[in-house]
């Protein structure tokens, strides 16, 4: 049976995800020890796996939101909902070309889990889910690079940067010349996005497709611990569901009409990270009976802070 009811607030819950998934994300430090032991393939995936501009799970991570029904629903009166990962895989390509010292990498992620949805008798509903993912990244091998042990500072192979250049995108002599955002897709999908802005006292940006290249470090949004930001989503489906993702933080956004929805966050963290948009379509929590229904948009960030800060 159908039904109609009165704008519906509810708590979501979103359960943690395991220590061991979640290990080598949103950690913004790269490995330790000495890269001109490994080969550069093996210097890129560790850069890859271990930076936190590179984090495409936060949006399934632990946090606790407010959201609002859209006044119809469908079998469900839901309280709760939260997800279980249970499974994920990452394939990453790496593509040289010798001639211009670049290396294009192409970034797939799988995820699969269950969506646990809670209603107001405490009766739980279990939804499957399989989400696809891909993100794309350029570097550029700098042919001057000369191992740690011949290069003042050591550590990781970034020794000689100046104190303040606290951004250095680069692992041994492997330079972060080009990264896009992150797009996330559930099997069954009908939510989508038109375009994004991002603002706040120090940026103002349009994202119309996330997976658009940016210049390292020029185009990534670059923020101060304390700004505000807000995060204006357009064309998404009037009645969908939309979180703002930040990792360990989220918030629902609110519906504005006409399928535009706001939400904003104050930057906490100095470092390099990733926000996300999440929107899941209406009958995803409200009905028993239709699939898992999601799209995730991520956006690479850094936080500007004292160089002993960065995470």
């Amino acid at each position: 049976m159908r039904g109609r009811f009165t704008f519906l607030t509810f708590v979501v819950a979103l359960l943690a995800v395991s220590a061991l998934l979640l290990a080598g994300c949103g950690d913004s430090n790269l490995a330790g020890g000495d890269p001109s032991e490994v080969s550069d393939e093996e210097m890129l995936r560790e850069f890859v796996d271990e930076d936190g501009i590179f984090d495409d799970l936060g949006s399934y991570e632990a946090g606790t939101v407010a959201a609002g029904g859209s006044g119809s629903r469908e079998a469900i009166d839901p309280l709760t909902f939260w997800r279980h990962v249970t499974d994920r895989d990452k394939n990453v390509v790496v593509e040289f070309d010798p001639e211009t010292g670049t290396a294009d990498v192409t970034i797939n992620r799988d995820i699969w889990g269950v969506l646990h949805i809670l209603d107001e008798d405490m009766v739980e509903y279990e939804k499957n889910f399989h989400h696809q993912g891909v993100r794309y990244a350029t570097f550029v091998r700098d042919p001057d690079w000369q191992p740690p042990e011949s290069t003042p500072g050591g550590g990781n192979g970034n020794g000689g940067d100046a104190p303040g250049q606290q951004h250095r995108f680069r692992h041994g002599p492997w330079e972060l010349t080009e990264i896009s955002g992150f797009v996330g897709e559930s099997d069954t999908l009908t939510v989508e996005f038109d375009y994004v802005d991002v603002q706040s006292a120090t940026a103002d940006i349009t994202i119309d497709d996330p997976l658009d290249l940016l210049t390292v470090p020029d185009e990534i949004p670059a923020f101060q611990v304390g700004e505000e930001v807000t995060v204006t989503v357009y064309g998404a489906p009037d009645d969908a569901i939309l979180f703002l993702h930040t990792r360990f933080w989220k918030s629902p956004f609110e519906p504005q009409g006409d399928g535009t929805f706001v939400g904003s966050w104050t930057v906490e963290r100095p470092g390099r990270h990733c926000a996300w948009i999440e929107g899941l379509a209406h009958d995803t929590i409200y009905d028993s009976e239709y699939p898992e229904d999601s799209l995730v948009w991520g956006m690479p960030y850094v936080v500007e802070g004292d160089p002993e800060e960065i995470e």
